[in-house]
């Protein structure tokens, strides 16, 4: 009877091994599937689709004429628009920025321009992870194209430029 509660507790323990094991490697999945996700959507949070983005891409559909000039047309429009609208979100920056400044002290406002250092550090690391992530995309895409079409090496396309455009701090 003693051997056969050995052999049945040696069966216990590898059953609880493996249920521990197992929770374990789960729980490290699990956490590594939401740090995809929220990788993810801070990628398409940071990474905005805008007129110029779209051209490029129009550039490789093999557009007709008519299409080519539709979308000209329709790209026009849209930039007129992004730029009024841009402009009009910068004068309304610098008019909460000017209404915020007049309600803080001295020792506030130094604060502040440290916070928006801070952030504005991170914004560019942004940026800059964002440029890496996508131009390493183009040189795996052109090594996969080159692979398919039968190892016939062509060199990558030249990075595209960074899209970032830094705004002087206004000066209160």
């Amino acid at each position: 009877m003693g051997r056969s509660l050995q052999v049945g507790f040696v069966f216990f323990a590898i059953f609880v091994a493996g249920i521990i094991t197992g929770g374990f490697f789960m729980a490290r999945w699990a956490r590594n599937k939401q740090a995809q996700r929220i990788n993810q959507q801070q990628q398409a949070a940071v990474l905005p689709i805008g007129p110029m983005m779209v051209k490029q891409m129009l550039n490789q559909l093999d557009l007709d004429r008519d299409q080519r000039k539709a979308a000209n047309k329709i790209l026009m429009e849209s930039v007129t628009v992004v730029r009024v609208l841009r402009s009009e979100t910068d004068l309304a920056i610098d008019r909460m920025q000017d209404e915020i400044d007049k309600i803080l002290t001295p020792d506030q406002r130094a604060k502040l321009g440290q916070l928006k250092d801070e952030q504005r550090a991170k914004l560019q690391e942004q940026r800059e992870a964002v440029h890496h992530f996508l131009e390493q995309r183009r040189n795996d895409e052109a090594a996969q194209a080159a692979a398919a079409s039968g190892g016939a090496t062509q060199p990558p396309p030249p990075p595209a430029p960074a899209a970032t455009q830094t705004q002087p701090a206004p000066a209160h």
